[in-house]
């Protein structure tokens, strides 16, 4: 078989040029690469990486997501963490691993939008600001929940459009294919990217250089993608199951967080709805502007009215809107307002009014490793940057030990790394078990199969009920072992009865407690070496 010379050479050219191309954004994704060191050294210590991690574990072994292993979130997100599951074994820094992957695709996203539309300096200045914001855990980027990963195919899907809607370059005619793909994605990791979704379409709604035929392929193929997802989990869960792990389970935790008066809700509901009637009639009346920072607006409004309707103390619900916020921010030009006609001024300026409003109520999120800009009076003392990358630097200098560093995320990180220990040298790991605790990592740390629906006991209570249920399944179930930790047998003392009469304490760790049933006998610790 002969070769092409012409085709190889055309190849190796190409790659060259995009290398040269991107040179510029080398600085920026070194500093994120930087950055995001200290996380490869965090410990198991957030909850809800440690449920996905076993409920992910779960699906690998053939069982059926909504029904037999739940979930609130779309399957991708579980079957990204799968692969974790598969190539480290649930490590956590191959989930860091997947986030930093994530992250760079992030970040070449935003330098493949921002520098033919906001120029050399502000692209690159933009691209830094997101480096940062996306390198540094303030927004508990490095972190693997949904967030983390549909920032991904959401940046990508908006340089698309942003440039499309701009009249960047000479686009393929599928390029809205490609889009919806990328918006299709980033909905499969979780419910919220429709907002993304629904911003990027309007923009090409309002764009004069995007055709109907455009904006139709793309709102289709995003349609078409998400109701294959979806309707596979109808197949194999059932319509209820799915509804409820979709939707329904989102109603009751919404009205928890939601104002109890019914002033309060007016404002809360006002408040949102002036910022998004702002911020539509702002695109609206600026969608003839030669600039496409009216699409940027447009996008970063969507991401913080997302945030603002949750009202939640979390600080990653805010990691998505911050490529859009960051390029509405950097394409802010005093041309937006300045030297138009009058109306395009003020619409620009109603924008922008809109975007600050759902901002202003999104700031509920707060940040995280900042405890001054945190909410909720949760955030441990030890979380500040100086000790995140303070601590890091000490581990690598072999000035402090990884174990007394990683001691400090969280009040259960010493004792669930001494009971996995445990659970492992007596030879338990594979044997039924219960985690009675809101801490899921043991199921993974230990090697424990999951018997209940979800691992975070919290979930299991609103899936089966709040009365008692759970503590009658987990009787049912009879597991050998039952794991419990002090605040959970506080928030839910139901199964203290259970635990008295048909089981006996056989180790404590810290607020650790592991429960031998009564009738089975501890093995005989297992050794290594003579």
């Amino acid at each position: 078989m002969t070769t092409v010379p012409w085709r190889r050479s055309r190849a190796v050219g190409t790659v060259a040029s995009l290398a040269r191309r991107g040179r510029w954004a080398a600085p920026a994704l070194a500093l994120f690469a930087l950055l995001r060191v200290p996380s490869f050294l965090e410990p198991n210590w957030y909850t809800d990486e440690g449920g996905a991690a076993a409920a992910a574990r779960e699906l690998l072994k053939g069982r059926v997501l909504y029904s037999q292993i739940w979930s609130n979130k779309p399957p991708l997100h579980l079957w990204t963490i799968a692969l974790d599951i598969q190539a480290f074994g649930g490590s956590e820094a191959g989930l860091h691993i997947l986030t930093l992957l994530s992250g760079g695709l992030t970040l070449g996203a935003v330098a493949y939008m921002v520098r033919p539309l906001l120029g050399g300096r502000r692209a690159l200045g933009a691209l830094l600001v997101v480096a940062v914001l996306l390198g540094t855990p303030v927004f508990d980027a490095e972190l693997a929940v949904p967030e983390s990963f549909l920032i991904a195919p959401a940046a990508w899907a908006g340089a698309v459009v942003l440039r499309r809607a701009a009249g960047v370059g000479s686009p393929s005619r599928w390029w809205p294919l490609v889009a919806g793909l990328l918006a299709a994605a980033a909905i499969a990791y979780q419910q919220t990217a429709l907002a993304d979704a629904g911003a990027l379409l309007l923009v090409l709604l309002l764009s004069p250089r995007v055709s109907a035929r455009e904006a139709i392929l793309y709102a289709g193929t995003v349609a078409a993608v998400t109701a294959t997802w979806l309707s596979l989990a109808l197949i194999t869960a059932g319509p209820s199951a799915v509804y409820f792990g979709l939707v329904g389970f989102y109603i009751p935790w919404s009205q928890s967080v939601l104002p109890a008066s019914r002033g309060g809700l007016v404002h809360l509901a006002a408040g949102l709805g002036g910022a998004l009637l702002l911020i539509c009639a702002g695109a609206y009346g600026s969608r003839r502007n030669t600039a496409v920072a009216w699409g940027a607006w447009l996008w970063a409004g969507a991401d913080l009215l997302v945030a603002a309707s949750a009202q939640m103390p979390y600080a990653h619900f805010l990691v998505v809107s911050v490529v859009p916020v960051t390029v509405a921010l950097f394409s802010l030009r005093p041309s937006m307002v300045l030297g138009v006609p009058v109306r395009r001024g003020l619409s620009a300026a109603a924008m922008v009014t809109g975007v600050v409003a759902a901002g202003s109520i999104a700031r509920v999120a707060g940040v995280d490793w900042i405890p001054a800009g945190a909410t909720g009076g949760t955030v441990p003392t030890s979380h500040n940057l100086l000790a995140y990358y303070g601590g890091t630097v000490e581990v690598l200098t072999r000035q402090r030990s990884l174990t007394s560093m990683q001691d400090t995320f969280d009040d259960r990180v010493s004792g669930d790394r001494a009971t996995a220990a445990w659970i492992k040298s007596h030879g338990l790991s594979g044997h039924s078990a219960v985690a009675w605790s809101s801490d899921a990592w043991l199921y993974v740390l230990g090697d424990l199969p999951l018997s209940l629906p979800t691992p975070p006991i919290y979930n299991d209570e609103v899936l089966l009920g709040h009365t008692g249920q759970v503590a009658e399944t987990v009787a049912q179930i009879d597991p050998e072992i039952i794991i419990t930790t002090a605040d959970a047998l506080t928030g839910f003392p139901e199964v203290l009865p259970l635990l008295n009469s048909n089981y006996r304490v056989v180790d404590q760790e810290s607020t650790v407690t592991v429960w031998l049933r009564d009738d089975d006998d501890l093995p005989t610790p297992q050794t290594t070496g003579p």
